[in-house]
C-alpha cells in the first residue's frame, strides 16, 4: 500500500477556522505564520557558489526563532540576525545555546529549551520532542574528487572550521506544532528514535530530505511511522557547496505522490 495516509485532519478545512500558512527560505528555513504571529526555524543563508537567491535581509524582522540543532547550516547566520534585529529571541537546546555564546550572542537574547516541555509562543503550541540526526556518509574517494574540483571548493577551509565549532551532539529537535486548529511535525533531520514516542496522523510532516547516503530508505520508514496526511520536503537544495548536492527526490514522490511535494523557495503554502 503506497501513497496514502488518513492524517488527523486531512479533510477540508473545518468550518470557522483560520489557516496557518507556511514559507520555505531554503535549507531548513521554515517560516510558519497564522493569524497570531508567525514563527522562524533554522534560518540560513547559502554560501559562495549556491543556486538558492536568499540574502540576510530576508530574515529581518521575525522575534522568535527556533533552533532544531546546532550544525552551521542551522545556527551559522544567528549571529548577524541577532545584531540586525534586536528584538529577536533565539530557542534552542544546550548544544547550540553554548556555541552561540562562544560567537558572541548574550544568554538574554537566548531561550533554553529541554526535551518534553511544552510552550506556547505567538499563538502556537509547541512541543519539543527529541530527534535524532541523520548518519551522515563518509567520503568515498569519488565524491572526494569531485568536491575538490567543484567550482565552489574555496568553501572547504571555513565549512571545516564551523564544522569543528558547530556540533550537534545528539541533540536534534522534532518540533510538534499546533496553531489554528491544525497540527505540523518539523523534524530537525531525517531520522527518529526508538525511544521517543512521536505523534501520529499530524495535517503535516515538514521532512528535510537530507543527510544519508541513501535518503528514501529512512523517509520511507519515517512517512509509514508517522503516517501524515500531508509531506513537504526542505533541506534539498546545494546552499552550502561543494558539500551539498540535491538528491533525488522522485523515489520518494514516485511512492506517495498524492500526499508528498517538495518544497517551492518563497512560495506561500496553505495548512
Amino acid at each position: 500500500m503506497t501513497g496514502v495516509f488518513p492524517g488527523r485532519n486531512s479533510t477540508a478545512a473545518r468550518k470557522g477556522e483560520q489557516s496557518m500558512k507556511l514559507i520555505w527560505h531554503g535549507t531548513a528555513s521554515i517560516e510558519l505564520v497564522s493569524s497570531s504571529g508567525r514563527l522562524l526555524f533554522d534560518p540560513f543563508v547559502p554560501l559562495k557558489g549556491s543556486s538558492v537567491p536568499v540574502r540576510i535581509g530576508d530574515f529581518d524582522g521575525f522575534t522568535d526563532i527556533f533552533v532544531t540543532h546546532g550544525h552551521l547550516d542551522h545556527i551559522g547566520s544567528l549571529p548577524e540576525i541577532v545584531r540586525r534585529n534586536p528584538e529577536v529571541r533565539i530557542y534552542c537546546t544546550q548544544t547550540p545555546f553554548r556555541t552561540l555564546l562562544g560567537k558572541g550572542l548574550s544568554a538574554d537574547r537566548m531561550r533554553l529549551l529541554r526535551f518534553g516541555e511544552t510552550l506556547d509562543v505567538c499563538g502556537f503550541r509547541i512541543q519539543v520532542l527529541h530527534g535524532r540526526h541523520a548518519v551522515l556518509p563518509r567520503a568515498g574517494f569519488r565524491r572526494l574528487a569531485r568536491i575538490l574540483k567543484h567550482p565552489a571548493r574555496g568553501n572547504l577551509p571555513f565549512l571545516l572550521r564551523e564544522h569543528l565549532q558547530c556540533p550537534e551532539r545528539g541533540e536534534t529537535v522534532f518540533y510538534q506544532l499546533e496553531a489554528e486548529g491544525k497540527t505540523v511535525s518539523l523534524m530537525g533531520s531525517l531520522n527518529l528514535r526508538e525511544d521517543v514516542t512521536y505523534p501520529s496522523g499530524s495535517d503535516l510532516l515538514i521532512l528535510p530530505y537530507n543527510g544519508w547516503e541513501d535518503n528514501f530508505p529512512p523517509a520511507v520508514r519515517i512517512l509509514e511511522r508517522l503516517k501524515p496526511g500531508r509531506v513537504l520536503l526542505d533541506h534539498y537544495d546545494d546552499t552550502f557547496p561543494p558539500l551539498t548536492e540535491p538528491p533525488d527526490l522522485r523515489p520518494l514522490l514516485d511512492r506517495y505522490p498524492a500526499r508528498t511535494a517538495p518544497m517551492v523557495l518563497g512560495k506561500e503554502e496553505e495548512i
